[in-house]
């Protein structure tokens, strides 16, 4: 069913947000130069950092752009049947301003407060889940935007290089944007479902078909960890916490872990602080700094 969006004006300068039944996962935060921002996630545009001169995709992705914010939050309600976000409207300069602020924080927090209504858990078929060509493609170039962004921001950061394990490494084409970016790496894929496997064998230099659970490499064996799978629509809130303390135990100390995904990410970089996971970054942005999303890059104690 689609999303019941309500813009009720209750006084000149305020408005409620209403989804009800829909898809209040939609609503994303952004608390940027002190002030939280609510906005609703559509899809965006991508032109990529090669693709100069031609026509921008329109992705489903997590990426956000200043079009989508929707104004400054007063308050949020949560009922069983309903989420309603009040909110004081942004006009455009505001809005560009405002996003422009964010870009240029690696630490400013954008994230997705709001499940599905009800409760719907996903449960992981066994075996994964069904892999066809055309949804291999379509994964793939949905995650284009952050096999450019990573391995670069990595860099920058200080990482040099060493083991790098995916704990769901899908077709295996992000962990291969890692390998080629740091030549030496030693890639190491994991993934539930054996059409995965398949498809990312010939992309990296181990592969290991399993639940990330149980993690095929030893404890603080690995220089970075990537995990791309913790997130709406793959697993439950619950599951991907025991599923990143799983990874996280196969980092070395002083080693990185980086949380991504092309839909929200389910588990909060305060909680990683937490466990013990220091944030170096919360969120990333495209070259030309016209969208946002969600990358969470820690160092590991």
């Amino acid at each position: 069913m689609t999303a019941l969006s309500q813009m009720a004006r209750q006084s000149p300068d305020r408005v409620v947000e209403t989804y009800a039944e829909g898809k209040p996962y939609d609503l994303f935060f952004l608390d940027a130069a002190g002030v939280r921002l609510v906005g609703r996630k559509t899809e965006a545009a991508y032109p990529g950092p090669d693709r100069d001169g031609r026509p921008a995709e329109r992705l489903k992705c997590t990426l956000v752009e200043a079009r989508m914010l929707l104004g400054v939050v007063e308050r949020d309600q949560v009922a069983e049947d309903h989420v309603a976000v009040f909110h004081r409207p942004l006009g455009d300069a505001e809005k560009a301003e405002l996003f422009a602020a964010a870009v240029a924080d690696p630490m400013t927090d954008l994230y997705y407060p709001y499940a599905q209504l009800g409760d719907r858990v996903r449960e992981t078929e066994e075996g994964g889940w069904e892999v066809t060509d055309e949804s291999a493609r379509e994964l793939d170039r949905a995650e284009e935007v952050l096999r450019d962004y990573v391995p670069d921001r990595l860099a920058e950061l200080g990482f040099r290089g060493g083991v790098a394990y995916d704990a769901a490494c899908s077709t295996g084409a992000f962990l291969q944007a890692v390998g080629r970016r740091f030549p030496g790496t030693l890639t190491i894929g994991q993934d539930l479902s054996p059409d995965m496997v398949g498809r990312a064998r010939d992309r990296l230099d181990e592969v290991h078909c399993g639940d990330g659970i149980r993690p095929a490499i030893p404890e603080g064996s690995a220089d970075l960890v990537v995990c791309r799978h913790l997130n709406a629509f793959v697993v439950g809130t619950g599951q991907a916490h025991d599923l990143l303390a799983a990874a996280a135990s196969r980092c070395r100390e002083g080693g990185h872990v980086v949380l991504l995904g092309h839909t929200p990410i389910l588990i909060s970089s305060q909680w990683c602080e937490m466990t013990g996971l220091t944030p170096v970054q919360r969120s990333g942005a495209t070259p030309s700094g016209h969208a946002l999303f969600q990358c969470y890059v820690l160092r590991k104690g």
